[in-house]
Protein backbone atom coordinates (compact mmCIF):
# COMPACT_ATOMS: atom_id res chain seq x y z
CA UNK A 1 0.00 0.00 0.00
CA UNK A 2 2.81 2.37 0.96
CA UNK A 3 4.21 1.76 -2.55
CA UNK A 4 0.82 2.80 -4.15
CA UNK A 5 0.93 5.84 -2.02
CA UNK A 6 2.22 8.36 -4.53
CA UNK A 7 -0.26 7.48 -7.21
CA UNK A 8 -3.29 8.33 -5.19
CA UNK A 9 -4.44 11.03 -7.57
CA UNK A 10 -4.28 9.26 -10.55
CA UNK A 11 -7.56 9.37 -12.58
CA UNK A 12 -7.80 5.49 -13.19
CA UNK A 13 -6.69 3.39 -10.33
CA UNK A 14 -6.19 0.32 -12.99
CA UNK A 15 -3.46 2.19 -14.90
CA UNK A 16 -1.45 2.65 -11.71
CA UNK A 17 -1.63 -1.22 -10.94
CA UNK A 18 -0.55 -2.11 -14.38
CA UNK A 19 2.57 0.77 -14.38
CA UNK A 20 4.07 -1.19 -11.55
CA UNK A 21 4.93 -3.56 -14.42
CA UNK A 22 7.09 -1.60 -16.12
CA UNK A 23 10.72 -2.83 -16.38
CA UNK A 24 11.56 0.29 -14.66
CA UNK A 25 9.10 0.09 -11.94
CA UNK A 26 10.10 -3.00 -11.23
CA UNK A 27 13.48 -2.01 -11.12
CA UNK A 28 12.53 0.47 -8.03
CA UNK A 29 10.20 -1.82 -6.09
CA UNK A 30 13.05 -4.39 -5.93
CA UNK A 31 15.12 -1.54 -5.41
CA UNK A 32 12.85 0.12 -2.17
CA UNK A 33 12.21 -3.30 -0.86
CA UNK A 34 16.34 -3.87 -0.88
CA UNK A 35 16.83 -1.15 1.08
CA UNK A 36 13.17 -1.88 3.58
CA UNK A 37 14.95 -5.18 4.24
CA UNK A 38 18.41 -3.83 5.25
CA UNK A 39 16.59 -0.58 7.28
CA UNK A 40 14.54 -3.11 9.20
CA UNK A 41 17.56 -5.51 9.90
CA UNK A 42 19.39 -2.84 11.18
CA UNK A 43 16.27 -1.78 13.12
CA UNK A 44 15.90 -5.50 14.10
CA UNK A 45 19.94 -5.66 14.96
CA UNK A 46 19.78 -2.14 16.95
CA UNK A 47 16.44 -3.59 18.73
CA UNK A 48 18.34 -7.13 19.71
CA UNK A 49 21.47 -5.15 20.83
CA UNK A 50 19.03 -2.63 22.88
CA UNK A 51 17.58 -5.80 24.52
CA UNK A 52 21.23 -7.72 25.15
CA UNK A 53 22.53 -4.21 26.76
CA UNK A 54 19.68 -3.65 29.07
CA UNK A 55 20.09 -7.24 30.32
CA UNK A 56 23.80 -6.99 30.33
CA UNK A 57 23.28 -3.98 32.59
CA UNK A 58 21.14 -5.74 35.19
CA UNK A 59 23.44 -8.32 35.28
CA UNK A 60 26.06 -6.06 35.93
CA UNK A 61 24.31 -3.80 38.70
CA UNK A 62 22.99 -7.22 40.32
CA UNK A 63 26.26 -8.63 40.59
CA UNK A 64 27.85 -5.09 41.53
CA UNK A 65 25.10 -4.81 44.05
CA UNK A 66 25.53 -8.24 45.77
CA UNK A 67 29.24 -7.83 46.22
CA UNK A 68 28.56 -4.68 47.73
CA UNK A 69 26.27 -4.87 50.50
CA UNK A 70 26.56 -6.80 54.04
CA UNK A 71 24.04 -8.19 55.71
CA UNK A 72 21.20 -5.97 56.79
CA UNK A 73 22.02 -6.14 60.79
CA UNK A 74 25.69 -5.29 59.70
CA UNK A 75 24.62 -2.23 57.40
CA UNK A 76 23.88 1.30 58.76
CA UNK A 77 21.79 3.24 56.66
CA UNK A 78 22.93 6.69 56.11
CA UNK A 79 21.13 7.75 52.73
CA UNK A 80 17.34 7.24 52.22
CA UNK A 81 16.32 8.28 49.12
CA UNK A 82 12.10 9.48 47.88
CA UNK A 83 9.96 10.77 45.34
CA UNK A 84 6.35 10.93 43.88
CA UNK A 85 4.65 10.91 40.37
CA UNK A 86 6.76 9.10 37.90
CA UNK A 87 5.29 9.48 33.76
CA UNK A 88 1.62 9.48 33.06
CA UNK A 89 2.25 9.09 29.64
CA UNK A 90 4.39 5.92 29.53
CA UNK A 91 7.55 8.41 28.39
CA UNK A 92 11.02 6.81 29.88
CA UNK A 93 11.89 7.22 32.72
CA UNK A 94 15.69 8.13 33.06
CA UNK A 95 15.49 9.31 36.12
CA UNK A 96 16.00 6.05 37.79
CA UNK A 97 19.46 5.10 36.10
CA UNK A 98 20.74 8.87 35.48
CA UNK A 99 20.04 10.07 39.02
CA UNK A 100 18.92 7.51 41.63
CA UNK A 101 21.07 4.50 41.10
CA UNK A 102 24.30 7.23 40.93
CA UNK A 103 22.96 8.68 44.36
CA UNK A 104 23.67 5.48 46.13
CA UNK A 105 20.27 5.26 48.64
CA UNK A 106 20.23 2.44 50.91
CA UNK A 107 16.34 2.80 51.01
CA UNK A 108 13.85 3.88 48.78
CA UNK A 109 10.48 5.64 49.78
CA UNK A 110 7.02 5.93 47.51
CA UNK A 111 5.33 9.31 48.21
CA UNK A 112 2.32 8.32 46.30
CA UNK A 113 1.83 8.39 42.06
CA UNK A 114 3.97 5.39 41.23
CA UNK A 115 1.73 4.79 38.58
CA UNK A 116 -1.24 6.60 37.53
CA UNK A 117 -4.22 3.92 37.97
CA UNK A 118 -7.06 6.70 36.30
CA UNK A 119 -5.20 8.12 33.41
CA UNK A 120 -6.14 6.89 30.08
CA UNK A 121 -4.14 4.01 28.00
CA UNK A 122 -4.16 6.59 25.24
CA UNK A 123 -4.02 10.22 24.07
CA UNK A 124 -7.03 12.13 24.73
CA UNK A 125 -6.56 14.69 22.65
CA UNK A 126 -5.54 12.42 19.73
CA UNK A 127 -8.41 9.66 20.37
CA UNK A 128 -11.36 11.99 22.46
CA UNK A 129 -13.86 9.15 21.61
CA UNK A 130 -11.84 6.57 23.06
CA UNK A 131 -13.90 5.04 25.67
CA UNK A 132 -10.92 5.94 28.26
CA UNK A 133 -11.72 8.90 27.75
CA UNK A 134 -15.33 9.95 26.38
CA UNK A 135 -17.18 9.15 29.69
CA UNK A 136 -19.84 11.44 31.25
CA UNK A 137 -18.20 12.91 34.87
CA UNK A 138 -20.02 12.75 37.87
CA UNK A 139 -18.68 12.39 40.83
CA UNK A 140 -16.32 9.70 40.32
CA UNK A 141 -15.33 10.05 36.89
CA UNK A 142 -14.42 13.36 35.18
CA UNK A 143 -13.36 13.32 30.99
CA UNK A 144 -10.74 13.10 29.42
CA UNK A 145 -8.64 12.08 32.07
CA UNK A 146 -10.20 10.44 35.22
CA UNK A 147 -12.69 8.18 32.93
CA UNK A 148 -11.07 5.17 33.98
CA UNK A 149 -11.04 5.82 38.13
CA UNK A 150 -11.98 2.98 40.42
CA UNK A 151 -11.41 0.37 37.14
CA UNK A 152 -9.49 -2.45 38.69
CA UNK A 153 -8.51 -4.05 35.74
CA UNK A 154 -7.28 -0.94 34.41
CA UNK A 155 -5.64 -0.29 37.20
CA UNK A 156 -3.62 -3.28 37.60
CA UNK A 157 -2.82 -2.57 34.12
CA UNK A 158 -1.68 0.49 34.68
CA UNK A 159 0.67 -0.94 37.60
CA UNK A 160 1.79 -3.24 35.11
CA UNK A 161 3.04 -1.25 32.48
CA UNK A 162 5.40 0.84 35.48
CA UNK A 163 6.62 -2.46 36.81
CA UNK A 164 7.47 -3.63 32.91
CA UNK A 165 9.36 -0.10 32.67
CA UNK A 166 13.47 -0.77 31.79
CA UNK A 167 14.28 2.23 33.66
CA UNK A 168 12.66 0.98 36.79
CA UNK A 169 13.25 -2.54 35.97
CA UNK A 170 17.11 -1.37 36.34
CA UNK A 171 16.47 0.50 39.43
CA UNK A 172 14.70 -2.74 41.40
CA UNK A 173 17.57 -4.89 40.56
CA UNK A 174 20.07 -2.22 41.66
CA UNK A 175 18.07 -2.24 45.15
CA UNK A 176 16.96 -6.07 44.98
CA UNK A 177 19.79 -7.98 43.34
CA UNK A 178 18.87 -11.16 42.26
CA UNK A 179 15.12 -10.88 42.79
CA UNK A 180 13.73 -12.25 39.54
CA UNK A 181 16.24 -15.32 39.73
CA UNK A 182 13.83 -16.05 42.86
CA UNK A 183 10.61 -16.11 40.92
CA UNK A 184 9.67 -12.75 42.49
CA UNK A 185 8.94 -9.22 39.98
CA UNK A 186 7.96 -7.47 42.35
CA UNK A 187 10.44 -8.23 44.75
CA UNK A 188 9.29 -8.06 48.25
CA UNK A 189 10.67 -4.43 49.00
CA UNK A 190 10.31 -4.23 52.89
CA UNK A 191 12.03 -7.81 53.57
CA UNK A 192 16.32 -6.66 53.54
CA UNK A 193 16.87 -10.45 52.70
CA UNK A 194 15.13 -9.39 49.54
CA UNK A 195 15.61 -6.24 49.23
CA UNK A 196 19.20 -5.20 50.67
CA UNK A 197 18.39 -1.50 50.03
CA UNK A 198 14.63 -1.78 50.90
CA UNK A 199 11.59 -0.13 49.41
CA UNK A 200 8.65 1.08 51.36
CA UNK A 201 5.41 3.25 49.97
CA UNK A 202 2.48 4.71 50.07
CA UNK A 203 -0.06 6.00 47.49
CA UNK A 204 -1.34 9.18 47.09
CA UNK A 205 -4.63 9.89 44.84
CA UNK A 206 -3.72 8.52 41.19
CA UNK A 207 -2.42 5.04 42.63
CA UNK A 208 -5.64 5.31 44.56
CA UNK A 209 -7.23 5.08 41.39
CA UNK A 210 -9.30 8.69 41.76
CA UNK A 211 -7.78 12.09 41.62
CA UNK A 212 -8.67 13.65 44.60
CA UNK A 213 -9.74 10.49 46.02
CA UNK A 214 -11.02 10.10 49.17
CA UNK A 215 -13.02 6.96 51.19
CA UNK A 216 -15.98 7.11 49.06
CA UNK A 217 -13.78 5.00 46.54
CA UNK A 218 -15.92 1.60 45.17
CA UNK A 219 -13.24 -1.19 45.40
CA UNK A 220 -11.05 0.86 47.62
CA UNK A 221 -9.90 -2.60 49.31
CA UNK A 222 -8.98 -4.18 45.66
CA UNK A 223 -7.15 -1.26 44.69
CA UNK A 224 -5.38 -1.49 47.67
CA UNK A 225 -4.25 -5.10 47.16
CA UNK A 226 -3.08 -3.60 43.79
CA UNK A 227 -0.69 -0.79 45.02
CA UNK A 228 0.68 -3.10 47.93
CA UNK A 229 1.35 -5.91 45.24
CA UNK A 230 3.60 -3.22 43.15
CA UNK A 231 5.48 -2.15 45.92
CA UNK A 232 6.05 -5.35 47.10
CA UNK A 233 4.27 -5.04 50.58
CA UNK A 234 4.59 -8.89 51.68
CA UNK A 235 1.56 -11.28 51.44
CA UNK A 236 0.98 -11.90 55.04
CA UNK A 237 1.53 -7.89 55.91
CA UNK A 238 -1.67 -6.65 58.36
CA UNK A 239 -1.79 -3.50 55.83
CA UNK A 240 -3.37 -6.03 53.26
CA UNK A 241 -6.32 -6.43 56.09
CA UNK A 242 -9.88 -6.00 54.53
CA UNK A 243 -11.61 -2.63 56.48
CA UNK A 244 -8.21 -0.70 57.55
CA UNK A 245 -5.83 1.78 55.33
CA UNK A 246 -2.17 0.99 54.31
CA UNK A 247 -0.77 3.05 57.14
CA UNK A 248 2.13 1.45 59.25
CA UNK A 249 5.63 1.88 60.70
CA UNK A 250 8.74 0.52 59.58
CA UNK A 251 12.17 0.98 60.93
CA UNK A 252 15.28 1.14 59.68
CA UNK A 253 19.11 0.51 61.19
CA UNK A 254 16.73 -1.28 63.82
CA UNK A 255 19.97 -3.49 65.05
CA UNK A 256 21.78 -0.44 65.49
CA UNK A 257 20.89 1.32 69.25
CA UNK A 258 20.99 5.39 69.12
CA UNK A 259 20.61 5.01 64.92
CA UNK A 260 17.31 3.96 64.28
CA UNK A 261 15.00 5.77 61.76
CA UNK A 262 11.42 5.41 61.97
CA UNK A 263 9.23 5.76 58.93
CA UNK A 264 5.37 6.07 59.31
CA UNK A 265 3.80 5.43 56.22
CA UNK A 266 0.45 7.53 56.19
CA UNK A 267 -2.65 6.36 54.53
CA UNK A 268 -4.56 9.69 53.48
CA UNK A 269 -7.32 8.54 51.33
CA UNK A 270 -8.43 5.14 52.88
CA UNK A 271 -10.43 7.36 55.09
CA UNK A 272 -10.51 10.68 54.34
CA UNK A 273 -13.46 12.73 54.61
CA UNK A 274 -14.95 13.89 51.91
CA UNK A 275 -13.77 18.16 51.08
CA UNK A 276 -15.31 20.29 54.04
CA UNK A 277 -18.10 22.30 52.56
CA UNK A 278 -16.70 25.95 53.11
CA UNK A 279 -13.70 25.11 50.85
CA UNK A 280 -15.54 24.93 48.14
CA UNK A 281 -19.08 26.11 48.39
CA UNK A 282 -19.28 29.08 47.05
CA UNK A 283 -16.90 28.33 44.22
CA UNK A 284 -19.57 25.55 43.51
CA UNK A 285 -22.59 27.96 43.75
CA UNK A 286 -21.84 30.72 42.08
CA UNK A 287 -19.37 29.77 39.66
CA UNK A 288 -20.38 26.29 38.60
CA UNK A 289 -24.11 25.98 39.16
CA UNK A 290 -24.60 28.95 36.23
CA UNK A 291 -22.86 26.36 33.86
CA UNK A 292 -23.95 23.17 34.66
CA UNK A 293 -23.37 22.03 31.41
CA UNK A 294 -19.75 21.75 32.52
CA UNK A 295 -18.95 18.48 33.04
CA UNK A 296 -15.38 19.25 34.25
CA UNK A 297 -17.51 20.46 37.27
CA UNK A 298 -20.25 17.52 37.79
CA UNK A 299 -18.47 16.96 40.91
CA UNK A 300 -19.85 20.41 42.65
CA UNK A 301 -23.41 18.82 41.53
CA UNK A 302 -22.97 15.96 43.86
CA UNK A 303 -20.71 18.17 46.24
CA UNK A 304 -24.14 20.58 47.23
CA UNK A 305 -26.69 18.35 46.22
CA UNK A 306 -25.91 14.84 46.21
CA UNK A 307 -24.86 12.33 49.08
CA UNK A 308 -27.36 9.99 50.87
CA UNK A 309 -29.86 12.60 51.34
CA UNK A 310 -29.54 14.76 48.32
CA UNK A 311 -28.19 17.70 50.76
CA UNK A 312 -24.56 17.18 49.76
CA UNK A 313 -21.94 15.43 50.22
CA UNK A 314 -19.19 17.90 51.35
CA UNK A 315 -18.15 17.11 54.83
CA UNK A 316 -20.11 19.71 57.34
CA UNK A 317 -18.29 19.12 60.35
CA UNK A 318 -15.84 21.48 60.62
CA UNK A 319 -18.55 24.36 59.27
CA UNK A 320 -20.94 23.25 62.58
CA UNK A 321 -18.20 23.10 65.52
CA UNK A 322 -15.08 24.50 64.72
CA UNK A 323 -15.99 27.09 62.32
CA UNK A 324 -19.18 27.36 64.07
CA UNK A 325 -19.62 26.08 67.71
CA UNK A 326 -16.32 26.82 68.89
CA UNK A 327 -16.22 30.32 67.77
CA UNK A 328 -19.21 31.59 69.89
CA UNK A 329 -17.40 32.91 73.31
CA UNK A 330 -20.21 31.29 75.63
CA UNK A 331 -18.85 27.79 75.16
CA UNK A 332 -15.75 28.44 75.39
CA UNK A 333 -16.06 27.69 79.25
CA UNK A 334 -18.16 24.22 78.30
CA UNK A 335 -16.02 21.07 79.59
CA UNK A 336 -16.01 19.99 75.79
CA UNK A 337 -14.19 23.43 74.71
CA UNK A 338 -10.23 21.70 74.41
CA UNK A 339 -11.53 18.46 73.09
CA UNK A 340 -13.89 20.53 70.05
CA UNK A 341 -11.67 23.30 69.64
CA UNK A 342 -8.01 23.02 70.51
CA UNK A 343 -5.81 21.35 67.98
CA UNK A 344 -2.59 21.26 70.25
CA UNK A 345 -5.17 19.41 73.40
CA UNK A 346 -4.02 15.96 73.56
CA UNK A 347 -7.57 15.23 74.08
CA UNK A 348 -8.78 16.82 70.83
CA UNK A 349 -10.61 14.62 68.79
CA UNK A 350 -10.89 12.12 71.15
CA UNK A 351 -14.40 10.98 70.94
CA UNK A 352 -17.02 11.35 68.60
CA UNK A 353 -19.03 14.82 69.54
CA UNK A 354 -22.12 16.36 67.42
CA UNK A 355 -24.67 19.62 67.86
CA UNK A 356 -27.88 19.29 67.96
CA UNK A 357 -30.93 21.16 66.60
CA UNK A 358 -30.61 23.12 69.33
CA UNK A 359 -27.02 24.18 68.81
CA UNK A 360 -25.81 21.96 72.02
CA UNK A 361 -22.20 20.18 71.70
CA UNK A 362 -22.48 16.45 73.04
CA UNK A 363 -21.21 13.11 72.78
CA UNK A 364 -22.27 11.25 69.35
CA UNK A 365 -24.70 7.59 70.02
CA UNK A 366 -27.05 6.50 67.71
CA UNK A 367 -28.03 7.33 64.20
CA UNK A 368 -25.00 9.86 64.70
CA UNK A 369 -22.58 7.13 64.91
CA UNK A 370 -21.66 6.50 61.63
CA UNK A 371 -21.63 2.55 60.21
CA UNK A 372 -21.44 1.77 63.87
CA UNK A 373 -17.89 3.73 64.25
CA UNK A 374 -17.09 6.62 66.45
CA UNK A 375 -16.50 9.45 63.85
CA UNK A 376 -13.95 12.38 64.68
CA UNK A 377 -15.43 16.22 65.16
CA UNK A 378 -13.29 17.63 62.54
CA UNK A 379 -13.10 16.56 58.92
CA UNK A 380 -10.81 13.76 58.93
CA UNK A 381 -7.67 13.88 56.29
CA UNK A 382 -6.32 10.38 58.44
CA UNK A 383 -9.64 9.22 59.77
CA UNK A 384 -9.41 8.57 63.79
CA UNK A 385 -8.61 5.15 64.05
CA UNK A 386 -5.11 5.80 62.12
CA UNK A 387 -4.63 8.91 63.89
CA UNK A 388 -4.96 7.47 67.69
CA UNK A 389 -2.82 4.92 65.91
CA UNK A 390 -0.15 7.62 65.18
CA UNK A 391 -0.29 9.36 67.95
CA UNK A 392 0.20 5.89 70.30
CA UNK A 393 3.15 4.66 67.71
CA UNK A 394 4.42 7.97 68.14
CA UNK A 395 4.59 8.26 71.75
CA UNK A 396 6.28 5.01 71.92
CA UNK A 397 8.71 5.63 69.11
CA UNK A 398 12.53 5.94 70.96
CA UNK A 399 14.23 6.59 67.35
CA UNK A 400 16.23 9.95 67.09
CA UNK A 401 14.82 10.24 63.26
CA UNK A 402 11.40 10.28 62.08
CA UNK A 403 10.23 10.29 58.70
CA UNK A 404 6.88 11.26 58.58
CA UNK A 405 5.18 9.97 54.81
CA UNK A 406 2.52 11.92 53.93
CA UNK A 407 1.35 11.85 50.42
CA UNK A 408 -0.90 15.10 50.79
CA UNK A 409 1.10 18.01 51.39
CA UNK A 410 0.94 18.87 55.00
CA UNK A 411 2.44 23.05 54.50
CA UNK A 412 0.88 24.24 51.21
CA UNK A 413 -0.51 27.68 50.59
CA UNK A 414 -2.56 28.74 53.77
CA UNK A 415 -3.87 31.85 51.93
CA UNK A 416 -6.90 31.73 49.67
CA UNK A 417 -6.55 31.68 46.43
CA UNK A 418 -8.75 33.04 43.22
CA UNK A 419 -10.39 29.75 41.69
CA UNK A 420 -12.94 31.18 39.18
CA UNK A 421 -14.71 34.56 37.91
CA UNK A 422 -18.51 34.53 38.95
CA UNK A 423 -20.83 37.47 37.66
CA UNK A 424 -20.07 39.68 41.00
CA UNK A 425 -16.40 39.31 40.26
CA UNK A 426 -13.39 36.94 41.74
CA UNK A 427 -14.19 33.76 43.69
CA UNK A 428 -11.20 33.22 46.25
CA UNK A 429 -10.71 29.07 47.40
CA UNK A 430 -9.08 27.89 50.18
CA UNK A 431 -6.25 25.33 49.37
CA UNK A 432 -5.74 23.13 46.25
CA UNK A 433 -8.79 21.30 46.82
CA UNK A 434 -6.88 18.26 47.66
CA UNK A 435 -4.09 19.29 50.36
CA UNK A 436 -4.27 19.72 54.29
CA UNK A 437 -4.43 23.28 54.42
CA UNK A 438 -8.22 22.19 53.28
CA UNK A 439 -8.68 20.49 56.35
CA UNK A 440 -7.20 23.04 58.56
CA UNK A 441 -8.22 21.49 62.05
CA UNK A 442 -7.20 18.02 61.34
CA UNK A 443 -3.21 19.88 59.73
CA UNK A 444 -3.10 21.92 63.24
CA UNK A 445 -4.22 18.36 65.19
CA UNK A 446 -1.06 16.77 63.26
CA UNK A 447 1.82 19.72 63.64
CA UNK A 448 1.52 19.69 67.41
CA UNK A 449 1.37 16.04 67.55
CA UNK A 450 4.47 15.50 65.63
CA UNK A 451 6.10 19.02 67.48
CA UNK A 452 5.77 16.62 70.71
CA UNK A 453 7.45 13.45 69.58
CA UNK A 454 10.75 12.46 71.20
CA UNK A 455 13.51 12.89 68.44
CA UNK A 456 13.27 14.96 65.36
CA UNK A 457 10.36 15.00 62.88
CA UNK A 458 10.64 15.26 59.22
CA UNK A 459 7.90 14.76 56.55
CA UNK A 460 8.28 14.23 53.11
CA UNK A 461 5.60 14.76 51.19
CA UNK A 462 4.84 15.34 47.33
CA UNK A 463 2.25 15.41 44.77
CA UNK A 464 2.70 19.15 43.61
CA UNK A 465 5.05 18.11 40.45
CA UNK A 466 7.72 20.53 41.48
CA UNK A 467 9.87 20.08 44.84
CA UNK A 468 11.20 22.42 47.49
CA UNK A 469 11.64 22.21 51.30
CA UNK A 470 9.75 24.18 53.90
CA UNK A 471 10.19 24.62 57.29
CA UNK A 472 7.84 25.46 60.66
CA UNK A 473 9.61 27.35 63.14
CA UNK A 474 8.16 27.73 66.91
CA UNK A 475 8.99 31.67 67.14
CA UNK A 476 7.09 34.02 65.37
CA UNK A 477 7.08 34.03 61.69
CA UNK A 478 4.36 35.89 58.79
CA UNK A 479 2.85 32.42 58.72
CA UNK A 480 2.40 32.12 62.72
CA UNK A 481 -1.07 32.86 62.87
CA UNK A 482 -2.28 30.30 60.01
CA UNK A 483 -0.23 27.41 61.78
CA UNK A 484 -0.57 28.48 65.97
CA UNK A 485 3.23 27.83 65.12
CA UNK A 486 4.19 29.85 68.37
CA UNK A 487 3.23 26.56 69.93
CA UNK A 488 5.78 24.01 68.27
CA UNK A 489 8.74 23.30 70.63
CA UNK A 490 11.25 23.25 66.94
CA UNK A 491 11.68 23.19 63.50
CA UNK A 492 9.59 21.42 61.66
CA UNK A 493 10.78 20.47 58.12
CA UNK A 494 8.98 19.38 55.58
CA UNK A 495 10.22 17.99 52.23
CA UNK A 496 8.55 17.90 48.82
CA UNK A 497 9.37 15.86 46.25
CA UNK A 498 7.55 15.72 43.27
CA UNK A 499 7.78 14.94 39.39
CA UNK A 500 10.24 11.70 38.60
CA UNK A 501 9.98 12.48 34.88
CA UNK A 502 9.62 14.97 32.25
CA UNK A 503 6.14 14.95 32.01
CA UNK A 504 5.41 15.37 35.92
CA UNK A 505 8.45 17.58 36.60
CA UNK A 506 6.45 20.79 35.14
CA UNK A 507 8.77 23.90 34.36
CA UNK A 508 6.58 26.47 36.76
CA UNK A 509 7.72 29.81 36.62
CA UNK A 510 7.77 31.65 40.29
CA UNK A 511 5.92 29.07 42.28
CA UNK A 512 4.57 31.63 44.91
CA UNK A 513 5.84 31.13 48.95
CA UNK A 514 3.34 34.07 50.00
CA UNK A 515 4.14 33.61 54.21
CA UNK A 516 7.60 32.75 53.79
CA UNK A 517 7.86 29.11 54.41
CA UNK A 518 10.19 28.03 51.80
CA UNK A 519 13.95 27.71 53.82
CA UNK A 520 15.13 28.97 50.65
CA UNK A 521 14.54 32.42 48.73
CA UNK A 522 11.03 32.52 47.61
CA UNK A 523 11.76 31.11 43.77
CA UNK A 524 14.20 28.79 45.06
CA UNK A 525 12.43 25.71 44.04
CA UNK A 526 13.20 22.39 41.82
CA UNK A 527 11.63 22.58 38.07
CA UNK A 528 11.93 19.11 35.92
CA UNK A 529 12.89 15.45 37.05
CA UNK A 530 14.23 15.58 40.71
CA UNK A 531 14.16 13.33 44.26
CA UNK A 532 14.40 14.11 47.78
CA UNK A 533 17.46 12.14 49.70
CA UNK A 534 17.80 12.16 53.61
CA UNK A 535 21.23 12.01 54.56
CA UNK A 536 22.42 11.21 58.16
CA UNK A 537 25.90 11.51 59.18
CA UNK A 538 26.06 9.09 62.36
CA UNK A 539 29.74 8.96 62.27
CA UNK A 540 29.82 12.90 64.33
CA UNK A 541 29.25 13.31 67.89
CA UNK A 542 26.55 15.35 67.02
CA UNK A 543 25.01 14.13 64.08
CA UNK A 544 23.98 16.48 61.61
CA UNK A 545 20.93 15.59 58.82
CA UNK A 546 20.90 16.42 55.53
CA UNK A 547 17.58 17.29 53.86
CA UNK A 548 18.13 17.59 49.80
CA UNK A 549 16.22 17.83 46.78
CA UNK A 550 18.47 15.96 43.97
CA UNK A 551 18.22 16.43 40.11
CA UNK A 552 17.25 13.77 38.58
CA UNK A 553 18.95 13.67 35.34
CA UNK A 554 22.35 13.94 37.62
CA UNK A 555 21.76 13.19 41.19
CA UNK A 556 23.37 16.48 41.76
CA UNK A 557 22.30 18.44 45.07
CA UNK A 558 19.68 21.29 44.47
CA UNK A 559 18.42 22.42 47.25
CA UNK A 560 19.97 20.79 50.98
CA UNK A 561 18.10 21.93 54.31
CA UNK A 562 20.55 20.68 57.70
CA UNK A 563 20.24 19.95 61.17
CA UNK A 564 21.73 18.30 64.04
CA UNK A 565 20.18 15.51 65.77
CA UNK A 566 20.78 17.11 69.46
CA UNK A 567 18.54 19.98 68.85
CA UNK A 568 16.42 19.66 65.90
CA UNK A 569 17.37 23.04 64.92
CA UNK A 570 19.29 24.38 61.43
CA UNK A 571 23.01 23.71 61.61
CA UNK A 572 24.51 27.60 61.00
CA UNK A 573 25.08 28.02 57.24
CA UNK A 574 23.47 25.10 56.62
CA UNK A 575 21.31 25.35 53.64
CA UNK A 576 22.79 25.30 50.40
CA UNK A 577 21.73 25.95 46.84
CA UNK A 578 22.73 25.16 43.44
Amino acid sequence: MELLSGEANVSNPYRALQGLNRPGRKRDRRRKLRWRFVFLMLVGTASIVSTILSIVALMNTEEHTTNKLPAPEERTVHRIAFGSSTAYDYSPQPVWSHGIIPSDPDAWIWLGDMAYMDGPRVNCEAMPAHKHCNCTSDWLHQAPNSCMAGDVDHSLSRVQAQLANPDYAQFLAFMCPGHRAKGLHPPTGPDPKICPRRIFGTYDDHDYSWEHGNKRLPHKDEIKQIFLDAVGEPTSSPRRNRGRGIEWKYTLNEFIKGKEVDIFLLDERYNRDTLPCHVRKSFCRDVVLPHVDHQEYAWCLDFLQGGELGTGSCCDKDDLIFYGWCLEATNKKNPLYAEACDPSSSRFGSRSLTVDAAGHLHEASGSAVIDGRAESPFCEVLGREQRLWLQDTLSQSEAPLKLIVSSSVVLGNPKPQMCGRASGGNVECICTGDDWECYKPAQLQLLHLLSEARGCVVVLTGDFHYSDIRVLRPDIQPYAPHYQSVNLNYPLFQVMASGLTTSTGTNFSCEGDPVGLRDHPECNFVRGPSFGMVEVEWEDADPIVRLQIRDGNTGAVRLESNFTLSTCGAVSGGYKES
